[in-house]
């Protein structure tokens, strides 16, 4: 399913938000920020990395925990990619324009066909959904693109953030989905199995609790 937070200056996700997002979509988790007028991208990270990180950089950030569909597991299809003509698989750069996607695009295809043909030349791959997307946009030269492509996307930008799709406030962050809440709530409540007295525990059973057991 993949999932988008959007953190504020003040905000950031604590090493348990970290793991739930990671448990829920475990194929690679990306980061971008903003420094010295470009926006920054490091990707292919897991909580513990991303927790390190994010407790040095200011300003807003934007986080994405992939969930492989197109294209397959991948280090260089995590999110995000930068727009533009190569929307570059490296792990870690700099750019003008970051995109971030959450939701699988099924025109990838043929939008790759028209890209090669218009601009006489071929991709290279790896390829996903979202890749073919960022280079779409650049190639169009229009952002409001996304606004007819299936999915939630951020647009990454040295003075904007934009968002596209249907989007939840959650603890003072945006976030694409919240589907990540169930793995969150599943590892507090084994931590509370794991301190409670026998009087406890079968309260915490009788809440829906058999995983809290496993």
């Amino acid at each position: 399913m993949c999932v988008i937070l959007v953190c504020p200056p003040q905000v950031r996700p604590d090493l348990d938000v970290l793991k739930a997002c990671h448990a829920a979509n475990p194929h690679g988790a990306g980061i971008g920020w903003r420094q010295d007028g470009a926006v920054h991208w490091k990707k292919n990270l897991g909580p513990e990395q991303l927790a390190g990180l994010i407790g040095k950089l200011e300003g807003e950030i934007v986080l994405h925990f992939r969930w492989a569909s197109v294209g397959g597991v991948d280090p260089r299809l995590c999110h995000p990619f930068p727009v533009d003509r190569g929307a570059s698989t490296k792990l870690e750069g700099k750019a003008g324009r970051l995109l971030f996607h959450n939701g699988t695009w099924g025109g990838h295809k043929s939008a790759l066909e028209f890209i090669e043909k218009r601009q006489d030349r071929t991709i290279s791959r790896p390829i996903s959904d979202t890749r073919v997307i960022a280079l779409l946009v650049d190639m169009l030269r229009d952002d409001s693109t996304l606004e007819h492509i299936d999915g939630r996307f951020v647009l990454y930008t040295p003075k904007r953030t934009k968002l596209y799709g249907q989007w939840r406030k959650w603890r003072g962050m945006q976030t694409s989905n919240l589907g990540f809440v169930y793995e969150l709530e599943r590892a507090e409540r084994r931590a509370r199995w794991a301190d409670a007295d026998d009087g406890e525990q079968l309260a915490l059973w009788s809440e829906g609790g058999e995983e809290v057991a496993s």
